[in-house]
């Protein structure tokens, strides 16, 4: 069994719509970190404590061969994979019923050692086939040394 560490994550995230307007997040979160199999793997809970929606759902982030797969379990449902240059087309399962997104990813990035590293994205956001956003993901994940 592979050493899991504990780390904190840090996810900025950037949008620009089609409308011209942008918008900007930034969470700071707890969670795990580990290599198994050659596969990196980031595991962490959204809890935001404004927004409900996002209490109880933890993603899964998987990191291998020029892909990270993103996989959401709980209030939302959704698995997404980001490969350069290949449109990744998924269902986003919610309480209030389904949606079609699809990324097509840019750029995919990342540099991780054991003890953390950083993941960087950045590709276009279409739901139910029409182009919504132009995203930039930065994930930092920093291990938590014992002080």
């Amino acid at each position: 069994m592979a050493m899991q560490r504990n780390v904190t994550i840090q996810i900025n995230g950037k949008q620009k719509y089609q409308q011209g307007h942008e918008d900007q997040q930034e969470l700071m979160t707890v969670g795990t970190y580990y290599e198994r199999n050659g596969i990196s793997y980031v595991v962490y809970k959204e809890c935001d404590s404004g927004n409900i929606e996002l209490e109880g759902i933890t993603t899964f982030l998987s990191v291998k061969d020029g892909v990270v797969g993103l996989n959401r379990q709980g209030a939302i449902d959704n698995r997404q994979e980001f490969k350069k240059d290949v449109l990744n087309r998924s269902v986003y399962t919610t309480s209030c019923g389904k949606l079609w997104l699809s990324v097509m990813p840019h750029k995919v990035e990342y540099d991780l050692t054991v003890h953390g590293g950083r993941i960087t994205l950045e590709y276009d956001l279409f739901v139910d086939d029409n182009l919504v956003s132009y995203n930039k993901l930065l994930i930092s994940i920093k291990e938590d040394l014992p002080q």
